[in-house]
């Protein structure tokens, strides 16, 4: 059966007011350029101090457990607070499903789901910005199984989401091993240079997007959405190859390490397979450092590009910003063990990440076939 939004949910926080006052550090609050892929990246969250947050939050406090929807730019990206003391910010609803009627979690995997997206973008208005209101959002009507039958539906969806949260640790541990070998040689470095000494910075460029023979073909192709964990193997975009021959980027190999260059500046990927870039990215190559070991060189150096980044008039950072960068120079002899050790633990980290993608696409089949009902669990 059908059930209206506003009847089964228990909770409805709708942010609306000034952005209030931000600090380096306190309560971090989610803006929907945080939500992703179902995940809260917090990496992205800004933050107010204690004394702003009750302020902030007029119309009461998320908590763990809650779900959260973006209602604009984008709308329709949805993910579950899995922490306390956190703020939403504007175009962010939180949501929570009354006892006894309806499961958070089923909330969470309808609104993922084809059917939650279509029934988000039939009430979807605006011109410049479109999104939802939440007005118009409390008249969705959703599919609403008996509590027991969305509990067993949501067993299954979780079993397959533990193990991709499960390889997702995995690889957190690996890249911090990775990071925490490098260091230990980076340290016992005395000799600094500069960092294009060691690393060149290429850019990128994107084909004419009004020829269609140059998009929709089998090259993925890098912008600074498709950053990931670092790992990255699938992008929002594929080019053919006419398009990457007019394209101002070349083929990038594996384990080549991107950097964003505007919007937001800093951020460090991966390529799991080979892949183009856009022109917001760099991609950093050597002759000299070994590619499992770009990556972090590179965040050597990301701070301060922030920085620059932050005092211009665009968050950007251009080729010439990499210039007075200095690292540390370690001996090659060392530098080529090190490889040796960390190259595996990126190996590894690309075939979780595969494994990941294979047991999302096995969740979001099943789910529609748990939604309607061809699979049945009564």
């Amino acid at each position: 059966m059908k059930y209206k939004v506003e009847d089964t949910l228990e909770k409805i926080l709708d942010y609306r007011g000034k952005t209030p006052k931000k600090s380096n550090n306190g309560i971090p609050v989610i803006s929907a350029k945080c939500i992703k892929n179902g995940r809260i990246d917090y990496s992205s969250c800004y933050f107010i101090s204690s004394g702003e947050y009750g302020k902030f939050m007029t119309r009461g406090f998320p908590r763990k457990g809650d779900i959260i929807l973006t209602t604009e730019a984008p709308l329709g990206n949805v993910a579950k607070l899995n922490r306390e003391d956190i703020g939403v910010a504007q175009r962010v609803l939180t949501l929570c499903g009354k006892a006894g009627v309806l499961d958070n979690d089923y909330l969470l995997y309808f609104l993922k789901s084809g059917e939650g997206q279509n029934l988000l973008k039939s009430r979807e208005s605006g011109t410049t910005v479109t999104g939802i209101k939440q007005s118009e959002f409390r008249k969705l009507e959703i599919d609403l199984p008996p509590i027991s039958i969305q509990k067993r539906m949501v067993k299954i969806l979780l079993l397959l989401d533990q193990k991709i949260d499960i390889n997702t640790r995995i690889n957190k541990n690996l890249l911090d091993l990775a990071r925490r070998l490098f260091d230990q040689e980076y340290q016992k470095a005395r000799k600094v240079v500069p960092f294009t000494d060691l690393i060149q910075i290429n850019g990128g460029g994107t084909p004419k997007t009004g020829v269609k023979d140059y998009w929709g073909g089998s090259i993925p192709f890098f912008t600074p959405k498709d950053v990931g964990d670092p790992i990255a193997l699938e992008t929002e975009k594929y080019i053919t190859e006419p398009g990457l021959a007019k394209c101002n980027s070349r083929l990038y190999p594996k384990g080549t390490t991107f950097v964003t260059a505007r919007g937001t500046v800093g951020k460090l990927g991966l390529a799991g397979v080979p892949m183009a870039v856009n022109q917001s990215c760099y991609a950093l190559t050597s002759e000299i450092i070994p590619s499992s070991l770009i990556y972090f060189f590179a965040e050597k150096t990301i701070k301060s590009l922030r920085k620059k980044a932050n005092g211009a008039v665009f968050n950007a950072i251009v080729m010439r910003d990499f210039n007075p960068e200095r690292v540390k120079e370690i001996n090659p002899t060392v530098l080529s063990k090190l490889s040796e050790v960390i190259r595996p633990l990126i190996d590894i980290m690309i075939i979780n990440e595969e494994e990941n993608i294979q047991l999302a696409n096995i969740r979001d089949s099943l789910l529609p076939k748990l939604l309607s009902g061809e699979i049945k669990l009564s």
